[in-house]
């Protein structure tokens, strides 16, 4: 149990988390591109080219795995995105709360 005495959602911190995963997606795209462009096992390489069908796996493997991260580039993003939402959403409930409140002392 916590003794911080926090009750509540730090808005900095869920912002922080987004633009974390925001990088993270972006890297995510980078190492995507980077898996997906190599063309081994394609007929093009010298080495190995009495192994074409193993060759054929090699690169539909790096396909595959380029599919996963972009998949995970895109699940982090989708995530980033919901969480800048609430903190768009949790900002100005608070604003609106503080204003009621401010409002009961008149």
């Amino acid at each position: 149990m916590s003794e911080s005495g926090d009750f509540g959602v730090r808005i900095a911190t869920l912002r922080t988390a987004a633009t974390t995963l925001r990088d993270g997606a972006d890297a995510l795209g980078r190492h995507s591109r980077a898996v997906g462009e190599r063309a081994f096992g394609l007929g093009n390489d010298r080495a190995g080219r009495n192994y074409s069908a193993q060759g054929s796996a090699v690169h539909e493997g790096f396909e595959r795995a380029a599919a996963c991260l972009r998949a995970w580039g895109a699940a982090a993003a989708a995530t980033a995105a919901v969480f800048d939402r609430a903190a768009v959403e949790y900002a100005r409930i608070d604003r609106d709360r503080a204003t009621a409140l401010t409002g009961c002392g008149r």
